[in-house]
This record gives C-alpha cells, sequence and structure tokens, in this order.
C-alpha cells in the first residue's frame, strides 16, 4: 500500500535560496547564515511560531555539512529512543532536530550535554517558546538562539504560486486572481496550514482555485486570532501590558481572546511570571495569590480554568505595582560584572572543606545568632561596595514598610546610614 506525500513535504525547500522568510537571518552575512556557510558545528536554537522553516533549516543545515539527520520529538519520545539514536552514529557527527525542545525534562537535556561537547551531535531546537525560559542553562550556554518571525503573506503566496505550478500543473487562467492571496491571508504566517488548505481546496476542485471556494473552505476553518491584524505575540503583550497598566476590562478582553483560540499555556507562563516583575514587594501575598491561581488553572485545564485565570488576572490589575526589583537589578548587574574585581570578606568564604579555615578564614566570621538581636554588627559586602545601596522602595505603603525595615536593619549591622551617592540618588 502506498501513501500520497502531503504536499506540504513535496514544497519542502531543499536549500536555503528556495526558502522563503527569515531574511533578517539567513541573508549573506547574517550569523546564522555564517554559521551554515561555514559548517560551524554548535547547537541551535531556533524559536518561533509554527510552519515558520525551522524544521526545514535543520534539514538544509544537515544536508549542508554532509551530516545524517535524525529527530526527537521531546513530547512523545523518551529516553531509550534518545540512546538509540546516538548508537546508530557511533562514530560519526550527526544533526539531531528536537522538535518541541521547551518540552524535554532536565534529566534528558542534561544526558545531552557531553555529545555537544564532544561535537557527535549537531543539536538543532525547534521551539515555540522562549528558551530562555524553558532550556536548562547548560545547554543554552553552549547554543545560538535565532527567534524566527511568521511569514508575510507575501512569503507564503510565492510559495503557493510554486506549488499551483509545480505540482498541481496548474495555469494562470485555472487560478483565480485572488485566491493564493485570501489562503495566504488565512494562513496567519504559517505557511504549514497554507499548503494544507491549498491541497484540500484542489482535491475538491481539481481543475480551478477560485475565491469562492477558498472563502467557503475557510468559513470552516477556525483560524488563530485576527487573520490579518494582530498576532499570537501582540495579544499577549496587549495582555500584559493591560495588566501593568491596571485596566482591568481590557486585560479580561485580551485573556478571553487567548483563551478562547487555545493558549492556556502562554496565559499560565505569564501569570506566573509578571506578578514579580509588576507587583513584587508592593503586594507579597497577591504576588503568591496569583502564582496560585495560575498553577490551578493548569491542573484544572479548560473550559474551567477560566475562573482561577479571570481571578489573577483582576488581581494583577487591582494591585498596587512596583518595578522596584528592575531598577535594583540594574544596578547589581553593575557591580556584578567583575566580581573578582570585589572580593568578599574572607570570613563568609565555605568552611566546608578541610583546612579552610586555616587557607581562606573560611567560616571565622561573628555568628549573628550568637549576637544580640540576632544580628552581627560587621561587614558582609566586598571589597569597595561597602555602603552601596540597591533597593530603593516605591511610594506604595507595602514598600514604605519594608523599606523602613530595610534601612534600620543596615544602620543596625554597619552603625551608620547609607552613603547614598548623586549617582544612587538619581537610579530611584
Amino acid at each position: 500500500m502506498s501513501f500520497k506525500t502531503p504536499l506540504a513535504d513535496l514544497m519542502r525547500p531543499q536549500t536555503l535560496d528556495q526558502m522563503v522568510g527569515q531574511q533578517e537571518l539567513l541573508k549573506t552575512g547574517q550569523p546564522l547564515r555564517q554559521i551554515i556557510d561555514q559548517h560551524v558545528n554548535i547547537p541551535l536554537l531556533l524559536w518561533g511560531p509554527p510552519g515558520t522553516g525551522k524544521t526545514t533549516l535543520a534539514k538544509i543545515i544537515a544536508k549542508a555539512n554532509n551530516y545524517p539527520f535524525d529527530s526527537f520529538n521531546a513530547s512523545t519520545d523518551n529516553k531509550a529512543k534518545l540512546t538509540k539514536q546516538i548508537d546508530q552514529y557511533p562514530d560519526d557527527s550527526f544533526v539531531l532536530l528536537i522538535d518541541e525542545i521547551h518540552r524535554m525534562t532536565k534529566t534528558l537535556q542534561d544526558f545531552l550535554l557531553p555529545y555537544l561537547e564532544n561535537g557527535h551531535i549537531m543539536l538543532i531546537g525547534s521551539t515555540t517558546e522562549n528558551p530562555i525560559m524553558s532550556i536548562v542553562p547548560a545547554i543554552r550556554s553552549r547554543s545560538q538562539i535565532f527567534e524566527f518571525k511568521s511569514l508575510s503573506d507575501t512569503d507564503i503566496e510565492t510559495m503557493l504560486k510554486r506549488a499551483v505550478t509545480e505540482i498541481y500543473k496548474l495555469t494562470d487562467e485555472q487560478v483565480e486572481t485572488d485566491s493564493l492571496k485570501l489562503i495566504a491571508i488565512s494562513a496567519d504566517g504559517d505557511l504549514r496550514i497554507a499548503l494544507n488548505t491549498l491541497e484540500t481546496i484542489h482535491a475538491i476542485n481539481p481543475d480551478k482555485i477560485t475565491v469562492e471556494n477558498v472563502k467557503k473552505f475557510a468559513q470552516q476553518q477556525h483560524f488563530n486570532y485576527d487573520k490579518k491584524a494582530t498576532k499570537h505575540y501582540d495579544y499577549l503583550s496587549a495582555y500584559s501590558d493591560s495588566m501593568a497598566g491596571s485596566d482591568t476590562d481590557a486585560a479580561l478582553y485580551y485573556l478571553a481572546v487567548l483563551l478562547k483560540n487555545n493558549d492556556l499555556p502562554s496565559v499560565v507562563r505569564r501569570l506566573r511570571e509578571i506578578p514579580y516583575t509588576y507587583i513584587g514587594l508592593a503586594n507579597p501575598q497577591q504576588v503568591t495569590q496569583i502564582v496560585v491561581a495560575a498553577n490551578q488553572a493548569e491542573k484544572i485545564g479548560m473550559p474551567k480554568a477560566k475562573y482561577p485565570l479571570m481571578s489573577a488576572t483582576m488581581l494583577m490589575c487591582i494591585s498596587p505595582k512596583s518595578v522596584s526589583f528592575d531598577e535594583t537589578w540594574e544596578k547589581l548587574d553593575q557591580d556584578t560584572e567583575h566580581p573578582n574585581e570585589h572580593p568578599m570578606p574572607k570570613g563568609l568564604r565555605d568552611m566546608h572543606y578541610k583546612h579552610s579555615e586555616e587557607i581562606t578564614g573560611g567560616g571565622l566570621i561573628d555568628s549573628p545568632f550568637a549576637s544580640p538581636h540576632q544580628l552581627a554588627q560587621q561587614n558582609y559586602m566586598p571589597k569597595g561596595l561597602k555602603g552601596r545601596r540597591y533597593y530603593y522602595p516605591k511610594d506604595n505603603n507595602n514598600e514604605k514598610k519594608l523599606g523602613e525595615q530595610y534601612l534600620k536593619l543596615h544602620r543596625y549591622i554597619y552603625q551608620e546610614d547609607y552613603k547614598d551617592s548623586d549617582s544612587n540618588k538619581g537610579q530611584q
């Protein structure tokens, strides 16, 4: 029994020149293009919407390097399959495409590390999720990350025209003006959806592609979000920005759009992150409530998940806001650029190895728990940073109280107030 090859596979580009879209990454002179042209064996993490060419590029890279190609799906495959794939090429480097790599367990990611380091595996991870949030640091630090964008309607229409000409052998008279453009618009940046749509319409009407047939078919489909205007990431951004701006009604609207388009995972992930970003110490209890509600929604699943998510969204909007964490981190980021320039007090060094006290003075600091009020009056800051202040509370009731305690503790431990410099004050 033979199976018909899907149109999307028949139209898969075999070379970089045949690919559409992603030109900001693939045109001559760009870093990703240089990696491919110079055959650099380095792990790549490609992230972005589906149907934008990530799998296609992985196959092109394997062909360009003359490497065997294999694929692994992190959602369905296991360690036994991964081990078998590695054993299949005992003496050769090979390209391993890991689809949905954001779903790969930490254990499996750690298992891959030695094979990445010795060049046995040229990893290409494909994901719709930002790898900064989902990939373990050890793999992330060894990889180059490139973001793929949704294809333009023009890019998709180019491929559709190629398909009707090269595969279906249709003439211009058999393809009604604007019919392919309408398919491209309906696909919302996903070439695979566009080709599948064309394949279905052609199967129903093999002799002619008309605007009317496209419209009839499109009306029966549930394409994600607005077909022409705002895209997936725009709705997520609008949802987050509305919560940051405390507009409850707008945030609830964007939440509904996201949930009705089956994007529960993105909403949950956002509600786990942004309470700490936008609320922080202004209302720590509410931060906890929001994260708990997001976790609960993930366990319940749709349609009932909408209730804890509406609760979390409204709490995000109504709560007082603070970006003190961001501003604190900016100052920390500057001072930790070269930590060796600021050696820590010897007494703070590790004392859990033999002769540590004699070698480094580790553990010789006064114990705060043996001191009055469980506070030892001694220096904890690295050299050159004593008296440096990082946290400035915002103008909300909770941070005012925390800020008073923060200053009071410093004053007691160091027997002096902070030595605020003009530059510090300017970063409030």
